[in-house]
């Protein structure tokens, strides 16, 4: 079928940007020039641009804000009837060359972070098994489901569908999901923002937020970020943050991704289509500078063979080298252990009861909604329907239209409540709670936003309620 990719055909998305930058820079010499931030082509909320958050007042303001908003936290008292589960999908851990974790760190980072669900995604490699071979069912109070990243898709099939993958028997991007949804198995839209005109009515979902997607437009802060590896005072910057405020590091280029939002509300028009998050996490974003003689340092990086650069392209390199031993490491940055990743961005799955089955099923229904927990813990979120003071739906429910009909949420921090219908802003206020009354039909979905440092940040994105 025309427009059919094969994850082999995609090798961008297989390794680290960051491990990227590097690799781009070091095809020419090194500098140790600085870059001037713009305020032009800020996405929504934005105010300062990437660069201009990593700096040490903003991380600090941030860092501040956050806080704030995790001390005045409350519990949510409008019920859902379901329990909430942090879930995290598109985890990578001993899957490659290029991921640097395995699953005991994974699954470390998982009780550290309250995250009860992991829906890994191996990058598929014949004759090894992303089924078979994985990791399946509760391990110590965590529950992981087994999947791939293939074919521009996160796959999640009941059984192992292998063969298909080394015998080539699907020849179209529908025999594809055909196979994985066979006997109850999971798909969803990967890496939108290069699909934009691929059909999602056969899938139960699509990445409404991917980190890697969100970080693919920073090439300042890539360029930046090259230069700081042979300047010693944004090397020493960048240890100090990532030391004192790794979460803000970590989170300085979130954004709202428009275009893969765009989509899924044009796509919801006409059937269910399940948002969640993707960490795509390999924690392989590990940088260790070392000395390399006395005119040149290393650099290493996870899944790339070592880099030199020398006094004569950097003459800054010089003052790193100063009292070290050929073989001393001079910095070490590591930008994504998995409690980081795990903390950033999840999709939370609402349960009466923690199983697979159970997951399956609420992912299909657009029982889940998407957040940025790293602002703030958003745990017992709610985002109803009511008729004449009952509930009567929850998100991803369809429901027939009713007098004395009214959308009503709540979260345990309050931010700036924005409700949509049909993908159009219909409302927006300042609250922790919302009531609406509902004067027609439509795909109803909400988000809430909160101000840090003077920068209004997406933090909860709502499955819709769909009224008919």
């Amino acid at each position: 079928m025309r427009g059919f990719i094969s994850t082999a055909s995609k090798p961008f998305f297989a390794f680290s940007l960051l491990a990227f930058a590097i690799a781009l820079a070091l095809n020419d010499p090194f500098s140790t020039y600085g870059f001037q931030a713009t305020a032009q082509g800020l996405k929504p909320g934005r105010k300062y641009t990437t660069i201009e958050r990593l700096q040490p007042e903003r991380l600090r303001a941030v860092n501040e804000g956050r806080l704030r908003y995790q001390r005045f936290r409350h519990q949510v008292s409008l019920e859902t009837g379901f329990r909430d589960f942090r879930g995290v999908m598109h985890a990578h851990a001993e899957d490659s060359t290029h991921t640097g974790g395995t699953r005991p760190e994974l699954l470390a980072a998982a009780q550290q972070t309250g995250v009860k669900i992991v829906m890994l995604t191996d990058h598929v490699r014949p004759p090894s098994d992303f089924i078979k071979d994985s990791w399946r069912g509760l391990r110590e109070g965590v529950l992981f489901i087994p999947g791939a990243e293939s074919e521009g898709f996160l796959v999640y099939p009941q059984r192992s569908i292998i063969d298909a993958h080394i015998n080539k028997t699907f020849k179209t991007r529908e025999d594809y999901i055909k196979l994985v949804k066979a006997g109850g198995g999971n798909i969803f839209l990967s890496h939108v923002e290069e699909k934009d005109n691929w059909a999602t009515d056969k899938l139960d979902g699509l990445e409404i937020y991917n980190h890697h997607t969100d970080f693919a437009d920073e090439g300042d802060f890539m360029k930046w970020l090259r230069g700081s590896f042979t300047n010693p005072d944004q090397l020493k910057q960048l240890e100090q943050a990532l030391a004192q405020y790794p979460m803000e590091v970590f989170g300085s280029s979130q954004d709202y991704l428009e275009q893969i939002i765009a989509k899924w509300d044009r796509d919801l028009q006409s059937h269910r289509l399940t948002g969640v998050s993707a960490n795509d996490c390999h924690h392989n974003q590990v940088f260790t500078i070392k000395a390399a003689g006395p005119d040149a340092i290393e650099i290493n990086v996870v899944g790339d063979p070592p880099r030199k650069v020398t006094t004569e392209q950097s003459p800054r390199v010089a003052e790193m080298l100063t009292g070290k031993k050929a073989g001393e490491v001079i910095a070490k940055l590591d930008f994504d252990p998995y409690e980081r990743s795990l903390s950033y961005v999840t999709t939370h799955v609402l349960l009466r009861e923690l199983n697979e089955d159970s997951v399956r099923q609420a992912l299909r229904q657009s029982r889940a909604y998407v957040s940025h927990d790293w602002l703030c813990d958003p745990t017992g979120f709610a985002f109803i329907v009511e008729a004449n003071g009952k509930r009567t739906g929850v998100m991803g429910d369809e429901v027939k239209i009713a007098n004395g009909m009214k959308l009503r949420l709540e979260a345990p921090a309050a931010g700036l409540i924005k409700l949509f219908r049909n993908g159009r802003p219909i409302h927006q206020a300042e609250s922790d709670k919302l009531s609406f009354a509902i004067d027609g039909p439509g795909v109803y979905r909400a988000e809430v936003w909160l101000e840090l440092d003077g920068e209004m940040r997406p933090w909860i994105y709502a499955n819709p309620i769909r009224v008919t």
